[in-house]
């Protein structure tokens, strides 16, 4: 189909889609916290960038411990890096978590900007967050584009779309008198009845204006933008006397400003690990990030008489290398 044709068929749905798609929130918009009662921007930006990459059922309770940590955006600039990732821990892609902390440190008490220009020159703010903080927050006329919105514009025009055309269809749309709600509307349609798989067309109140479903077979749009994950051998090195470990600060975009258990990828640097060590192998387990999938070789050593131990539960730790820990614990747990 032409993008012409595309545009066109859009803008005779706008009218219609406005009416039904509010009034179907309006009704079943599920009873998200900063829904049921009034949120600060503040509030609303740490749940925008939580749930960026954590499932909302996850998502929730961590919001719910951050906005009571850190009530303002100076409250969290007064306090340490290592604190917020501490209260992170387990929620993932701490990268979020550092620009949080920068994004703090940048507004020296001023309050968040109520513009989508200004918002993204903020750290840690890509176009999605700033178009949703500017709507929802501020009622700025600004369209969000996230996978649910992707997938629902995709699937009205039975298309595959690219991000500039995504972005221009939901422009067309967007509702100027109910921006904020309107954005949440696409996505929540997008996550509860427009699914990857087996979506609900017979109550999507889209059902008349929608090209996918007119073709009996929906989910062929949009095709799927899943990269295949590498799988890579690693080895961790637990150091430790029962009760605490070796731990270091971890570099590196993903787990970087976390503590962790000396780690390797790959047979040389692995080799490197244990070279000169008296060391046991107790286990194995995988844990997968969203680019690669790792296979990790667990071993133990005792202490050199220069190695400090710590307490892991003092300082901010990645789930891998929780996972890690429970590992060896169940492995002293067993000894005689």
């Amino acid at each position: 189909m032409a993008a012409s044709v595309a545009i066109a068929i859009i803008y005779r749905i706008v009218g219609s889609t406005m009416r039904a798609l509010l009034d179907w929130f309006d009704q079943n918009a599920r009873p998200l916290p900063w829904r049921v009662t009034k949120v600060t921007p503040w509030e609303s930006l740490l749940a925008e960038i939580i749930l960026q990459q954590t499932r909302m059922e996850t998502g929730i309770p961590y919001w719910e411990k951050i906005r009571s940590a850190y009530p303002t955006p100076s409250a969290l600039a007064n306090d340490t890096e290592e604190n917020l990732l501490h209260l992170w821990q387990g929620c993932g892609y701490y990268a979020r978590a550092r620009n949080l902390y920068k994004l703090a440190l940048e507004l020296d008490g001023d309050p968040l900007p109520e513009t989508y220009s200004e918002l993204l020159k903020l750290p840690g703010i890509g176009p999605y967050t700033a178009a949703a903080i500017a709507s929802i927050a501020f009622e700025q006329p600004v369209a969000c584009v996230d996978g649910n919105v992707r997938r629902v514009i995709s699937r009205l025009n039975a298309q595959d779309l690219s991000d500039s055309q995504l972005q221009e269809h939901a422009t067309s749309l967007l509702n100027h008198n109910r921006p904020g709600d309107w954005n949440q509307s696409m996505m929540e349609l997008g996550s509860q009845l427009c699914t990857p798989k087996n979506p609900n067309c017979t109550v999507c109140p889209l059902d008349k204006d929608c090209l996918a479903h007119a073709s009996g077979n929906p989910t062929q749009w949009p095709k799927s933008r899943t990269k295949k994950q590498t799988k890579i051998s690693a080895a961790v090195l637990v150091i430790g006397d029962g009760k605490k470990v070796l731990l270091s600060i971890r570099e590196g975009r993903t787990l970087g400003g976390l503590w962790g258990i000396p780690y390797a990828e790959g047979d040389s640097q692995i080799e490197q690990l244990l070279h000169g060590r008296s060391s046991i192998k107790i286990g194995e387990i995988r844990h997968d990030f969203t680019h690669k999938r790792l296979n990790i070789t667990v071993y133990i050593s005792p202490p050199l008489e220069n190695e400090i131990l710590r307490d892991p539960e003092s300082v901010p730790l990645a789930t891998l290398d929780r996972k890690v820990l429970a590992l060896y614990m169940g492995y002293l747990g067993e000894e005689p």
